[in-house]
C-alpha cells in the first residue's frame, strides 16, 4: 500500500467525474437548444440533472479526500511535527470514518426502504433509490479512501519508530 494506488484511484474517479460532467453540459447545451431554437421542453431533464448532480457531490466528496481537499482548521496539525502529527492524523480519520460510517448506513436503510416500497420517479419512472444510491455508493468509496489514508497514517507513525 502506497500513494501511488491512491492516486490510481483518484484518476478513476477524475475520469468517472469527468464523464459526467462532460454528459451533463452535453446535455445542458441541447436541452436548451432544444427549448429556444426548435421550441420543445424536456420534462425529464430536471429529473436527470438532479439524479446526476447527486452523483456529482458523493464522487466528488470521495476525490476531495484522497486530495485532501476538505474544508479543514489545519491550526493544531500545522504545529504538531513526527508522531504527535501522524497520531493526530489517525484520531482524525478516525473520527472521520465514523461519521462518514454513519451515514453510508443511513442511506443504505433509506436505499432498502425505497426499494421496497418501490417509489419510482414522477416523469423516468426510474426507481427513487437511484438518486439514494449514489449518497450510498459515494459513502462506501469515500470511507475505503479514509479506511486507506488512516493505514498510511499508520506507516507513517510506524516509520518515526
Amino acid at each position: 500500500m502506497n500513494k501511488e494506488n491512491l492516486e490510481k484511484v483518484a484518476r478513476v474517479f477524475r475520469i468517472a467525474l469527468g464523464c459526467l460532467i462532460l454528459f451533463w453540459v452535453l446535455l445542458t447545451n441541447f436541452c436548451v437548444f432544444a427549448r429556444y431554437i426548435l421550441q420543445m421542453s424536456f420534462a425529464w431533464s430536471d429529473e436527470v440533472f438532479t439524479l446526476m448532480f447527486n452523483w456529482f457531490i458523493f464522487i466528488g466528496a470521495a476525490l476531495a479526500s484522497i486530495d485532501d481537499k476538505h474544508i479543514t482548521i489545519t491550526l493544531l496539525r500545522d504545529s504538531l511535527k513526527g508522531k504527535a502529527d501522524h497520531i493526530l492524523g489517525i484520531v482524525q480519520n478516525i473520527l472521520f470514518m465514523i461519521f462518514i460510517g454513519l451515514v453510508c448506513y443511513q442511506s443504505w436503510t433509506i436505499v432498502a426502504l425505497q426499494a421496497k416500497t418501490k417509489q419510482i420517479t414522477s416523469i423516468l419512472n426510474l426507481p427513487v433509490y437511484f438518486t439514494t444510491l449514489a449518497m450510498s455508493v459515494g459513502t462506501v468509496m469515500w470511507l475505503v479512501v479514509m479506511v486507506y489514508k488512516t493505514i498510511l497514517e499508520f506507516k507513517a507513525l510506524k516509520e518515526e519508530n
